[in-house]
């Protein structure tokens, strides 16, 4: 006897899919693009947390480990979606490479966020630039980072500890203005020449 021929159902072409079948591969994406995003923001926070201690620009010293962390996400992502229920055989190279993006802007952007949170950027502006011998000039300190101590110098000779002094200037001139912040992660110096020009006298 002969074996019963089995007829195989030929392939959905883009045509022949139903609403139903383009609607179930849309959410599916969704499910792949959630995956990849959140993936990418914890590794960048796990990235962030076994980096070590940033230093006053920002860099880590376990730098590379924060990468090859992405890396293992992506890798995961593959058995994160066969317990979801989901069938990894349909995934090319391309679904592949767009899950690898995802997953690597996501980490990078939540990476480059938390330690811009901790860089510290000294940064600084005043009520005034042009003074004269009875005008106080208010300084404003406007830095990033979260700074715990300040190190103005005025340019006059003078410095301060506040973090936003006033200060008046005696004499004529510019005045070149700079301030040192610094915290537990390092410090940081931003110099403005000529930041301040002293009036010898009242302009009328």
């Amino acid at each position: 006897m002969s074996e019963p021929i089995i007829e195989e159902k030929p392939a959905l072409t883009k045509k022949a899919k139903t609403k139903a079948d383009k609607q179930a591969e849309h959410i599916a994406r969704i499910k792949r693009t959630l995956v990849a995003s959140l993936m990418g923001i914890g590794t960048g926070a796990i990235a962030f947390l076994a980096g070590g201690t940033p230093d006053g620009a920002g860099l880590q010293n376990d730098a590379f480990l924060g990468f090859m962390l992405m890396l293992a996400g992506i890798v995961v992502q593959r058995h994160i979606f066969i317990l979801m229920g989901m069938d990894t055989a349909k995934l090319g190279a391309k679904d592949w490479f767009y899950q690898g993006f995802m997953t690597f802007a996501f980490w990078l952007m939540a990476w480059t966020i938390l330690l811009t949170s901790v860089t510290l950027s000294a940064g600084f502006s005043a009520n005034v630039t042009t003074s004269h011998p009875t005008m106080a000039v208010a300084f404003e300190d406007v830095s990033t980072g979260s700074p715990t101590n300040w190190s103005w110098d005025f340019g006059d000779g003078t410095t301060s500890s506040l973090q936003n002094p006033v200060h008046r200037y005696t004499t004529p001139g510019a005045f070149n203005v700079s301030l040192t912040v610094s915290n537990a992660h390092g410090n940081n110096t931003r110099m403005l020449p000529r930041f301040i020009t002293a009036n010898a006298t009242i302009t009328p």
